[in-house]
């Protein structure tokens, strides 16, 4: 009984804490967003341009591993960084 009670504490206690990062999927969408906002604003001569935007790739890869196994954050973050990319584009056409 005692090592039940313990393993239901501490699954329990995994469960509430694996989201506790206090980042729901659109903030995190908004945050990768921005970043490449920014990497791909500088100029393209900048040698630091390249490792902005591989930051970037990071971000967005640690962003969804945060949010990948449930459905409905995935499809918000995957939502939000759709648009995002489609504006990025329309405004490097000057649309």
């Amino acid at each position: 009984m005692k090592k039940s009670m313990v393993f239901l504490f501490s699954t329990s206690f995994i469960i509430a804490c694996g989201s506790s990062d206090g980042k729901d999927a659109s903030k995190l969408a908004n945050e990768v967003c921005e970043c490449y906002k920014k990497a791909n604003g500088m100029d393209a001569a900048d040698p630091k341009r390249a490792s902005a935007q591989d930051e970037c790739l990071k971000k967005q890869g640690e962003a969804w591993n945060k949010i990948k196994d449930d459905e409905k954050r995935s499809d918000e973050f995957n939502k939000i960084i759709g648009d995002c990319g489609k504006d990025m584009i329309q405004k490097s056409f000057g649309q």
